[in-house]
């Protein structure tokens, strides 16, 4: 006598392999391997294709009538409807809860308790089924659940961190009249949470029974609408049978002008006047002129780059660098989240790189963005409870540009002290919001965007293109210093003139202007509008004659006649002034009587004699030999010239503005010889 095969207690379950006889297990098999079978023993069906498998760390609830898990403990907190919980129980009787377990089995959704509950009913455990939990963080299982709800909420930007599956596998009713297979899976990050409902067989049932989820205050509450318990596998929200799906963080969709929540936020601790821990930057950011490599996130609403600040009590000048789009007191611990992530995603550094060059189109070069740091305040209560505050600090940055953006959505107004702004710890570089109220900052803009600031906060050394023999540094304001050996004729600024017919320019040295006190940018001549230009290291001032006059005069004395200007420093409008200030009068004088003389011989030449006086200006006379009256034919080359011929001389004088300078031929004569006193003269023009 032989048998192959399996049968249980009360032979419900039983299977005899069929074959004649005892060799032929060796060649047959219900699963294509010769001498091979294989069975599914554990009395449930597989779970439905739409459910989440299961996975490690699955954790099965004892068997026990109105039972519950112990308490979950969440390695990651969830939000729900504006509260978050740390904390999760699994109730036998189909529900979830946050701060206890419950027993009740007649459902209810006005239970003054935060609730969800896919099938609230009473089962039974004891006698079937399996009811499990786990939290699952496995890259698969967050692709899945990401890409669920991306399904059913298209528009709302999310990547699930952690996933909490439950799961009850085939639980009969308590009174016996069948089993329920369901599943509710909690898929959440720092910001947002889902709940996701699937359901496989649900037998029919005269037991009272609900669906849906409540809140405390049941001020978010829904109940599926079935007729039947066994319609929840037919229906849906989501065009998805047997599915439904909830957005319950409560917290508004993030507003159009924020950058979306991303991959990696943290969360700042829940603490009064609490910070972040120091977060090291992939990619250093400047911040006008200082590089820091490190970044705190400080909960009253600023961010901070050599250790957190804890005040909440808003100072203009704190003595540190410091960015802070909402500075005043926040409690996140009576709600809201605080998070933050240094995003390099090619979707994040495309969206920043576009508006960076829309609000800033004078940038010498396209910018391209490289890192970008990203901090929101969501829903952040006010320490004083009148309401919540949301806001988002935005950090951007290449190896060259570095800028800011502060972001505002719903802003509570509030009688709490409250500031916006940045600062620098030396004060050189500061802004602040001369807004009356804080909820004015979400309707208000430097960039033409309801709601969005944009700053450059630029390394200004960078920008001031300081020479060689010149070094960046602070005087009341960034410029380029001199470095030492580099002070030539201080009390002049080292002063170089050039002059040349009604052209004039001076020249000062930049680095010792900067260290008198004299900025370039506050210099001008007589004309305000007329201001110097920086160029290797100098100052340069010009002026001329040709719509660049630049309130420059001109005069004459019995040898000379003079343009004349002047460097002016922009004075204090005050009544009293302590600033100094400069007048630096500068001239270029032409000689106005000159002499000149041209050799005759057989070689025509034409006679130029250069004027050059140190620290006066130039200009030329030429005489130049015409064979006619009307000076149209000058001679050329080697000529030979008759006795008695007649020539023609004229007097041209260049390198003098002719509309005020005009030329006088005082005396002209002839000598024998090149030699211009010789005894032996022909006058031929005298002056009387």
């Amino acid at each position: 006598m032989w048998l192959a095969g399996y049968n249980t207690l009360d032979s419900v379950h039983s299977f005899t392999v069929p074959v004649t006889s005892a060799p032929e297990l060796s060649s047959s098999s219900n699963i294509n391997v010769n001498g091979r079978r294989s069975f599914h023993v554990d009395g449930s069906p597989n779970l439905p294709t739409n459910f989440l498998a299961s996975g490690d760390g699955e954790i099965i609830n004892p068997p026990a009538e109105d039972g519950s898990s112990d308490v979950i403990f969440l390695q990651q907190p969830f939000k729900y409807f504006g509260r978050t919980y740390n904390q999760i129980f699994v109730n036998n009787n189909g529900y979830l809860t946050f701060t206890e377990p419950l027993s009740a089995y007649i459902p209810f959704l006005d239970s003054a308790r935060d609730i969800i509950a896919p099938l609230w009913t009473r089962l039974d455990n004891r006698h079937g089924g399996s009811i499990s939990y786990r939290e699952d963080t496995s890259t698969a299982v967050l692709a899945q659940v990401t890409a669920a709800v991306k399904q059913c909420f298209p528009n709302i930007p999310f990547a699930a961190t952690s996933a909490f599956v439950a799961t009850w596998d085939s639980v009969p009713y308590y009174n016996g009249g069948g089993v329920v297979t369901f599943q509710v899976v909690l898929a959440y990050n720092v910001h947002r949470s889902f709940i996701l409902i699937y359901y496989g067989d649900v037998a029919e049932t005269e037991q009272p029974w609900l669906a849906g989820y409540n809140t405390v205050e049941s001020a978010s509450s829904f109940t599926i609408p079935a007729a039947s318990v066994n319609e929840l596998y037919s229906s849906n929200n989501i065009n998805v049978t047997a599915c439904w799906s909830f957005h319950v963080d409560g917290s508004p969709k993030v507003p159009a002008n924020f950058l979306p929540f991303g991959n990696g936020e943290r969360v700042t601790p829940r603490l009064d006047n609490g910070s972040s821990e120091a977060i090291k930057l992939q990619q250093p950011f400047k911040f006008f002129g200082r590089t820091h490599n490190q970044t705190f996130v400080n909960n009253n609403g600023h961010l901070t780059f050599n250790e957190p600040l804890s005040d909440y009590i808003p100072l203009l000048n704190s003595r540190r660098d410091i960015v802070a789009p909402l500075w005043t007191h926040l409690d996140n611990r009576h709600g809201g989240t605080i998070s933050y992530r240094e995003d390099t995603s090619s979707v994040v550094l495309e969206l920043v790189t576009a508006a960076v060059n829309q609000y800033f189109p004078n940038l010498t070069l396209p910018f391209t963005a490289t890192s970008v740091f990203v901090a929101t305040w969501d829903s952040v209560p006010y320490s004083s409870g009148e309401g919540v505050v949301t806001f988002q600090l935005v950090l951007i940055s290449n190896v060259v540009h570095s800028f800011i953006l502060f972001n505002y959505g719903n802003i509570a107004e509030t009688l709490q002290r409250w500031l916006a702004h940045y600062d620098t710890v030396d004060f050189a570089h500061s802004y602040k919001f001369s807004l009356s109220t804080a909820s004015e900052l979400s309707s208000n803009s430097n960039v033409n965007v309801n709601g969005r600031w944009g700053f450059h906060v630029y390394d200004v050394c960078d920008t001031l293109g300081c020479t060689g023999n010149e070094v960046c540094r602070f005087r009341d304001a960034y410029g380029c210093g001199c470095l030492e050996g580099q002070r030539h004729n201080p009390e002049t600024f080292d002063a170089m003139e050039f002059c040349a017919s009604s052209t004039g320019s001076l020249s000062l040295s930049r680095c010792q202007l900067f260290e008198s006190g004299f900025p370039p940018e506050i210099l001008h001549l007589n004309d305000p509008s007329c201001k110097g230009i920086s160029e290797n290291g100098r100052v340069l001032f010009h002026f001329d004659n040709e719509g660049h006059v630049c309130g420059t005069t001109l005069t004459s004395n019995s040898t000379h006649f003079i343009y004349q200007n002047a460097i002016h420093s922009k004075l204090s409008t005050g009544v009293i002034t302590r600033e100094r200030w400069m007048n630096i009068t500068f001239s270029c004088a032409y000689p106005l009587i000159q002499t000149l003389t041209m050799p005759k011989d057989i070689q025509a030449e034409r006679s130029i004699v250069s004027i050059d006086l140190p620290g006066q200006g130039t200009y030329q006379i030429r005489m130049i030999l015409n064979h006619d009256a009307q000076f149209t034919s000058p001679y050329e080359g080697d000529v030979e010239v008759q006795v008695n011929q007649q020539m023609y001389v004229a007097v041209e004088v260049e390198g003098v503005d002719r509309s005020q300078i005009a030329t006088v031929l005082d005396n002209c004569w002839a000598t024998p010889v090149n030699y211009i006193d010789y005894e032996i003269r022909w006058n031929l023009i005298i002056r009387e």
